[in-house]
């Protein structure tokens, strides 16, 4: 069993932060969102990022926010894109366990249809951007000391993550 934090990564809609929530919760240590993080020493929401610093800034800003990570144990929900640059994949890795939410495409389209806060997909083409994304980042994703079914129900999850004994 590895020290340290339990990473919760996947594409966005995934449930990473409604999960990390409840573990935490069930386990009784603290849990961060690294998306809400970076909201918060920004002073400003992650679209707001986006449109006014661009994508670049808001990957310097995720490298700052594991830079300045505690290494105890803790849930800690990532931003969709957060393994897939600077190597923070490999970092995560190296100082507590990543678990990705794997989704199929279908579902996640389903989850993020109508979301409006997402900067990434913001297009008319939103679903074949998601679709790309995904594309993109799974072979990332798929580095993650487990890979689970994010299609389950949330219980069932929370009792998956559990059975790993990871806390």
């Amino acid at each position: 069993m590895k020290k340290g934090p339990v990473f919760l990564v996947g594409m966005m809609g995934a449930g990473k932060s409604t999960l990390g929530n409840l573990l935490a919760i069930q386990s009784g240590l603290p849990f961060l969102d690294t998306d809400e993080w970076i909201e918060s020493k920004a002073g400003k929401a992650i679209s707001e990022i986006f449109q006014q610093q661009g994508e670049n800034a808001f990957r310097t800003m995720e490298m700052d926010c594991f830079a300045e990570l505690s290494f105890e144990k803790q849930w800690i929900a990532t931003g969709g894109g957060f393994p897939c640059f600077n190597d923070l994949m490999g970092k995560m890795k190296t100082v507590g366990t990543v678990i990705y939410l794997k989704l199929s495409i279908e579902e996640l389209c389903t989850r993020l249809k109508n979301n409006e806060t997402r900067p990434l997909i913001q297009s008319e083409n939103s679903m074949r951007v998601l679709h790309q994304l995904l594309t993109e980042r799974s072979e990332i994703y798929e580095k993650a000391d487990h890979v689970l079914n994010g299609n389950q129900a949330l219980m069932d999850l929370v009792h998956e993550i559990e059975n790993l004994e990871l806390i």
